[in-house]
């Protein structure tokens, strides 16, 4: 069942989109928890969702040569997880695991890519906002070390 529009404004992504768009987008997203352990995906995985983190924790781990992957950061709410779903080859590049109980907005990735080239608007929204993001976390990640 998608998720009422009005609840989109929640992400910073979303709320520079209309009131059209933004219920274009809701007819692609659902609404759904889940508990510590879990894994979200997995590196080297079809990235076949995007993940928009109300509540709770999730650790984010690279498989970086060894057995077993490496824990690289923890993200709480507001994050976006999955980007890798939005970017050819549509593949995850880390494993996400909820930290704690969350709740996400969970969106079919192949849907919204589609919507995104259809609407270049929403498209621009979602892709700038992802790089702020993404630029952040590389720079905390750099500075923290």
């Amino acid at each position: 069942m998608p998720t009422n529009p009005d609840r989109l404004t929640r992400y910073t992504c979303f709320r520079a989109l209309t009131e059209d768009q933004r219920q274009a987008v809701a007819q692609l997203a659902r609404e759904e928890c889940f508990y510590p352990g879990h894994i979200l995906f997995q590196d080297e995985k079809p990235g076949t969702h995007l993940y928009m983190l109300a509540t709770g924790e999730v650790e984010v781990l690279y498989n970086v040569g060894e057995d077993n992957p490496t824990h690289v950061d923890a993200l709480g709410e507001g994050e976006i997880l999955g980007c890798s779903s939005l970017i050819d080859p549509y593949m995850y590049s880390s494993t996400a695991r909820c930290l704690s109980e969350i709740e996400t907005l969970v969106l079919d990735a192949e849907e919204l890519r589609k919507l995104m080239e259809k609407d270049c608007q929403i498209g621009y929204s979602i892709q700038k906002h992802i790089i702020q993001m993404l630029l952040d976390r590389i720079l905390e990640l750099r500075f923290n070390t």
